[in-house]
């Protein structure tokens, strides 16, 4: 596979390397926004696990899709867990205040899950600083490579 770096070099990388470097990428990205965290933020975030955080993070993703709610079996599968793991790390979240469930009404034995005010608002506290960096850097993207990001992103979740 040829492509071409920042550069505009051509190398040849398998994709598995490039998704390797992509990983590292966003790792980096992360570990910037947190030492970018003010005092009052970081102790917030102390207050989290980092499944817990991440569970925040699906969450507020998901919802953008689905406002009027998350499958607890969804949230399960975009975090690569099993329902009953998902069902305590959500009884968490619900205890800290950060999610809420809400009786499914199409099926009454399933629950929504949806953020809370105060979930909503560690998301984005915590993560603001990361989506902003993520914006920053995307700015140098063109619009086509930006389509071209999308098209891959969704050929990898099928």
């Amino acid at each position: 596979m040829t492509t071409s770096n920042i550069a505009g070099e051509m190398t040849d990388k398998s994709p598995h390397l490039l998704f390797r470097q992509l990983l590292e990428t966003l790792d980096d990205l992360r570990r910037d926004s947190i030492k970018a965290l003010k005092e009052a933020d970081k102790s917030t975030m102390l207050g989290l696990t980092v499944r817990q955080g991440s569970a925040i993070s699906q969450l507020k993703l998901m919802l953008e899709e689905k406002p009027q709610g998350i499958a607890l079996k969804d949230l399960a599968k975009r975090m690569q867990m099993t329902v009953p793991a998902t069902s305590l790390l959500v009884e968490t979240l619900v205890t800290k205040g950060y999610t809420s469930r809400t009786q499914d009404p199409e099926d009454r034995r399933a629950v929504r899950l949806t953020l809370t005010e105060q979930g909503l608002s560690i998301f984005e506290h915590v993560y603001a600083h990361f989506h902003a960096e993520i914006a920053n850097r995307a700015q140098s993207l063109t619009p086509e490579e930006v389509r071209a990001l999308g098209s891959i992103v969704k050929k990898m979740q099928s």
